[in-house]
């Protein structure tokens, strides 16, 4: 398991060579990426730990505070899903729900169920299951997509009100980062780990 490297757009079958951490292995035909060489179990641990405190506070705190004539309004992430319901949207309140609560809250405790027995030397139960899991479930989270509507509606809703960024929006940024940081981490390693912790 782990030895040989397949490229996702052209099918070419590559022999894994180490890499370099933060380097990218490419494919010798289309120079596609293969995989990363970031490796690092406890990195990987301390990434997903945070983007489970960062999904925390998107969720508990208001993404931003709009005052206008002395009324203040606080927008939050349930709020704007309730909103679209509320709009006779539902379609886009469920696409909301999806791509920002339940994928990534899915995958971060998927990621921890591997990664917290993975560290302490056990291998978890259903391992290959779970790691297909979270290699369905990666496509479906689009909470890099909302970040950039945030920063959109902020900007153009300066102009009509006063609009202050709510601890909210600092947990959508962080987790943002910290999903796309564990995106680059090569899940090989998680697979070589559990083969080794059972043999």
């Amino acid at each position: 398991m782990g030895e040989l490297a397949i490229c996702r757009y052209c099918d070419t079958v590559h022999r894994r060579a180490d890499v370099s951490v933060r380097a990218t292995a490419r494919c010798v035909r289309c120079g596609s990426p293969l995989y990363h060489g970031n490796a690092d179990l406890s990195a990987m641990l301390a990434v997903a730990l945070t983007a489970t405190i960062a999904f925390v506070i998107a969720n508990a705190f208001p993404l931003m505070t709009m005052s206008v004539n002395g009324r203040q309004t606080e927008a939050t992430l349930w709020g704007a899903i309730v909103a679209s319901y509320d709009q006779e949207l539902p379609l886009v309140a469920a696409a909301l729900t999806i791509s920002l609560i339940v994928a990534p809250l899915i995958e971060i405790v998927l990621l921890l169920s591997v990664l917290v027995p993975l560290r302490a030397g056990a291998r978890p139960l259903g391992f290959s299951w779970i790691m297909r899991a979270i290699h369905i479930m990666r496509p479906w989270r689009m909470v890099e997509v909302f970040l950039l509507g945030v920063v959109v509606a902020v900007v153009k809703l300066m102009g009509l009100a006063s609009t202050v960024p709510g601890w909210g929006s600092f947990g959508v940024i962080v987790m943002t980062f910290a999903l796309a940081t564990l995106g680059s981490f090569d899940p090989v390693a998680l697979w070589r780990r559990a083969d080794e912790v059972r043999a």
